[in-house]
């Protein structure tokens, strides 16, 4: 379902994204949004998803490496550690 909203810009443009939407989306003061104009006319804003969090997603249910584990490996790329 598609959720709407009406908001009033600012005298200087801004406008407020509703605080359930920045929870839902995990937005904070430091995240970035990327905009775009449409040919229609229609603004639409995208949260940028850091790289790291794409890569979080990968690995989801997988668990953690051990110390031996991840020492192994570690001797299995660099021998002479």
């Amino acid at each position: 379902m598609t959720e709407k909203i009406h908001q009033k810009v600012s005298s200087n443009g801004r406008i407020v994204i509703p605080k359930d939407w920045r929870d839902k989306l995990a937005i904070n003061d430091t995240s970035e949004v990327e905009m775009e104009l449409d040919e229609d006319h229609k603004i639409i804003i995208t949260k940028k998803t850091h790289p790291l969090e794409i890569e979080d997603s990968l690995f989801e249910g997988v668990d953690p490496f051990t110390e031996e584990e991840f020492k192994d490996a570690k001797h299995s790329i660099f021998p002479n550690t």
